[in-house]
């Protein structure tokens, strides 16, 4: 382990600041297939992200296999079913955080409230085709009738399907995307965001829908102080080691952390710098990492074992680009949305982890008539370990086994 400079900041070599995000994100070691297991890793991400895509399963599944190897999915299941976990409009995340996601929730109600205003990209905005303030105010402000109509029924009859809704719309809602005119579908995701309506279960994999009053618990307000301490520790905690700009990026806890926060933080000695550096070039921008970082650090190490899986396009680790650029030297990006002759990875294609690199992905599908998992396509880096495919199949394998197949299709 690399030690402190004469500047008394931390000193540690891309390697480690590699080692200490990956088990940041509970990668290693592998986490228990239990209930138990489940929601720890959860608590310790911050997050899953939700994403409609199941060219081989759901994505929030993925990101837990990936650490925990062969579950029941039913284990994710039950933690909604009894408020473990709860859904906001992108993101699958624990009950203890709600805190931090009320605070969302009241800072989007407010910026929804009254007259449409400008507000910044990035600032509070959402998912669920594009519900940000601007948008969601107008949409809000033209159609109160669809949304007390909305209120009303869940307060007489849900929880209910989006089906169960008349659509009472007078001004539609318009992006020119997949969205448009999915008037009851969208006053309802800004409703969530609003922390209005949540959704309280599935039934046969569509949402119910539920007045978030009584079905949320209570939670007290944080200061606007207490908020950014909180939400900066807890970005940090799942991220090993990051900027002030990957804390800001975090999907959860992002749009709370502030540089005052950190700052405070950094003065109570709750966090601290550290310089990482491949050979003598240190990265650029200034890294914080939490206070034990030396015990981590060690612990981290003493404990390695390497490991090879594969990652879903929406995984944590990489879900901010630039991030796993600087970490891993490996620059990915979805080709979802790209065209097929222009896909150079291919259209889910899941990145390897091999160790503390990430050495290139592999793009499946399950057949599920078939029962086969067919392996489209392997791209790897030129840097890649000549013994690297042998555990990449196994990750295959493992990945198989999880979804299903009987056998596996490779090209």
């Amino acid at each position: 382990m690399s030690g402190v400079g004469t500047d008394g900041v931390l000193r540690v070599t891309a390697a480690e600041g590699r080692r200490l995000a990956i088990a940041a994100q509970r990668l290693v070691p592998r986490g228990a297939p239990t209930r138990r297991g489940v929601l720890e890793i959860v608590r310790d991400l911050g997050f899953l992200q939700i994403d409609p895509t199941n060219v081989v399963a759901r994505s929030p599944l993925l990101v837990l296999w990936s650490r925990i190897g062969r579950f029941d999915p039913a284990l994710v299941e039950g933690l909604l079913a009894s408020r473990d976990l709860f859904e906001t409009a992108s993101l699958i995340v624990p009950m203890s955080d709600l805190p931090i996601h009320s605070a969302t929730m009241r800072a989007y109600r407010a910026a929804t409230s009254g007259r449409p205003t400008r507000f910044a990209r990035g600032s509070l905005e959402g998912a669920g085709g594009g519900t940000w303030p601007e948008r969601a105010a107008a949409m809000l402000a033209r159609n109160p009738q669809l949304r007390r109509s909305v209120l009303s029924r869940l307060k007489r009859d849900g929880p209910l399907p989006v089906t169960a809704f008349e659509n009472r719309a007078i001004g539609s809602w318009t992006s020119g995307q997949w969205d448009d005119d999915r008037n009851v579908s969208m006053m309802l995701t800004i409703l969530q965001r609003r922390g209005e309506v949540v959704v309280a279960g599935r039934r046969r994999g569509q949402k119910l829908w539920s007045l978030a009053n009584g079905w949320l618990p209570a939670t007290t307000p944080l200061s606007e102080a207490a908020l950014g301490r909180e939400t900066a520790t807890r970005a940090l905690r799942a991220l090993g080691v990051a900027t002030p700009t990957q804390l800001r990026r975090h999907h959860a806890f992002g749009t709370q952390v502030t540089r005052a926060a950190i700052d405070e933080l950094e003065g109570k000695g709750l966090v601290r710098r550290v310089t990482i550096a491949d050979g003598e070039r240190a990265w650029s921008g200034t890294w914080y990492a939490p206070a034990d970082v030396v015990e981590q650090l060690a612990s981290v190490l003493r404990s390695w074992k390497e490991r090879t899986t594969l990652l879903s396009p929406f995984d944590n680790l990489i879900a901010d680009r630039a991030r796993t650029e600087q970490l891993f030297s490996y620059r990915y990006r979805t080709e979802i949305y790209t065209p097929p002759h222009l896909r150079k990875l291919g259209y889910w294609a899941m990145p390897v982890l091999h160790g503390d690199r990430i050495v290139g992905s592999v793009d499946p599908r399950f057949e599920r008539a078939r029962g086969e998992l067919v392996v489209n396509k392997v791209v790897l880096d030129s840097r890649t370990p000549r013994d690297a495919m042998r555990p990449i199949r196994t990750a295959v394998d493992e990945l198989a086994a999880f979804v299903g197949a009987t056998k596996i299709r490779w090209p």
